[in-house]
């Protein structure tokens, strides 16, 4: 945890800089500047939300297992105005207070949230194979990431993995992020992440890691009696590489499925993906898995 405790250092002390500067903007000789500065700022933020926040580019910005953390900028922008508001000096002084006030609790909370509470308390399996169900309602990222990096020959469970993401009621694709660059520091191996949609995944350039998905609303409710899958929470698995004709092959960690080779009907319900690969470190070049034994594929 110490990567995540010296960038939320970082971020609170960048926060406590943007608020200093909005109170002075509202002071003295550098007020005329104020206008500008407020425009710019929210041009700036949006932006950020538009092109980068909760986007595969923050891990390219920020390559670091941390993202989770440095790759929030929104309490910084909240600090900036925080702080233009407190030094404004024609609002009334308690508006100013509650305004400020809540601007920068909801920046720290939003800081500090990925930190609180507690992995889910996983079953240790008794197979010891590359591909293993997951044993809680959601740890399917934490087990997918833990198959991941068996297939290409590191030691990891879901247990392990439910910590290093971050794992809460869910996982964000972030966590999952972390959890493997963590495991793959000092080996020959990084982590890349990308966006794809259905239709990209039944191409032949898919290449194997946790593909983490979100579902159309319409889907929902034809899902539910196939996955465990609903648009709201999403989903994770393994995915294992195309199986031609626009489908793929994937490991669903849900107990109940296991080994599946997704059609194109099954592809485009898919919303949104995000796939985390492993790739060579030295040229990035799509890593070879060391285990990738499909013992059978259902096709849906």
């Amino acid at each position: 945890m110490n990567d995540l405790y010296l960038s939320l250092l970082l971020m609170l002390l960048l926060s406590l800089a943007a608020f200093i500067q909005g109170v002075r903007l509202q002071r003295g000789q550098y007020r005329r500047w104020a206008p500008l500065v407020i425009y710019g700022a929210c041009g700036l933020m949006l932006i950020y939300l538009a092109v980068v926040w909760d986007r595969p580019v923050i891990v390219w910005l920020l390559p670091f297992s941390s993202a989770v953390v440095l790759g929030n900028c929104l309490p910084v922008f909240g600090s900036l105005y925080a702080g233009i508001c407190l030094g404004a000096a024609a609002i009334p002084w308690y508006r100013r207070i509650f305004l400020s006030t809540s601007l920068l609790a909801l920046g720290v909370f939003s800081l500090v949230r990925p930190l609180t509470g507690e992995a889910p308390v996983c079953v240790p399996t008794v197979s010891g194979g590359t591909f293993q169900s997951q044993s809680t309602l959601y740890t399917c990222s934490a087990a997918c990431a833990a198959g991941v990096l068996r297939m290409h020959g590191i030691t990891a469970s879901e247990a392990e993995m439910a910590e290093l993401c971050l794992t809460r009621q869910g996982t964000h694709w972030l966590g999952v992020y972390r959890g493997l660059k963590l495991k793959t520091a000092g080996t020959n191996l990084d982590v890349v992440v990308r966006r794809v949609s259905g239709a990209e995944l039944g191409s032949a350039s898919t290449g194997s890691g946790v593909l983490s998905l979100t579902f159309h609303g319409s889907a929902a409710g034809r899902r539910n009696c196939e996955t465990v899958f609903n648009s709201e929470s999403g989903h994770s698995v393994i995915c294992l590489g195309p199986a031609g004709e626009g489908r793929i092959n994937v490991f669903d960690p849900a107990p109940d499925f296991g080994f599946e080779c997704w059609n194109r009907n099954h592809l485009q319900d898919v919303a949104n993906g995000i796939l985390l690969e492993l790739v060579n470190r030295e040229d990035g070049s799509r890593s070879e898995p060391v285990s990738l034994q499909i013992a059978s594929l259902r096709p849906l």
